[in-house]
């Protein structure tokens, strides 16, 4: 019995086999029950939607590291501050300067530091995206691949070489 009421779009959603070697055709389930794409517009639409994921992944990755750069400076400005401070109240016209003393933070500071806490959630949101787009490469589906890889390449190019620009801020000269 046939309870789709003459929906045509339920019956070839049905009828988009899953397969598992390498293949073209748009007709397609993407990650969801509900993400059907049985026409050649939603199929494309599809395929743009996970190109621009993919470019977000990597506009994300880039953001965290920015983040991290961003923390190590205000670290380090912190402690050339901390360290000018103290020279300037202890030995006021001295030739020899005092190394600053380092604070320690503990575990616990260090773990509920607000910078800390925003890294760990947009690690787990670049982790779920990675592994969606890893679940839809599994699709192995052609044009599905492509537009990953895409959306990838396009992300690093326009992300990537900024990484590999600041490389040596975190290092000694």
């Amino acid at each position: 019995m046939d309870h789709s009421h003459g929906d045509d779009t339920v019956s070839t959603a049905k009828s988009c086999p899953m397969i598992m070697v390498f293949h073209g055709g748009h007709c397609e389930r993407i990650l969801w029950r509900g993400w059907v794409a049985a026409t050649v517009t939603e199929f494309a639409l599809s395929c743009i939607a996970l190109g621009v994921l993919a470019f977000l992944y990597e506009l994300l990755k880039f953001l965290r590291d920015n983040l991290i750069r961003r923390e190590r400076r205000k670290a380090a400005e912190r402690l050339a501050e901390e360290a000018r401070q103290k020279s300037a109240n202890s030995c006021g016209g001295c030739s020899e300067t005092p190394l600053a003393e380092v604070r320690e933070q503990t575990y616990w500071q260090r773990i509920f530091n607000s910078a800390h806490i925003i890294q760990s959630l947009l690690n787990l949101v670049q982790i779920v995206i990675s592994y969606l787009l890893m679940l839809v490469f599994m699709n192995f589906n052609y044009w599905l691949c492509l537009s990953v890889i895409l959306g990838l390449g396009l992300g690093y190019f326009f992300f990537g070489w900024i990484k590999s620009d600041l490389q040596g801020d975190d290092c000694c000269p």
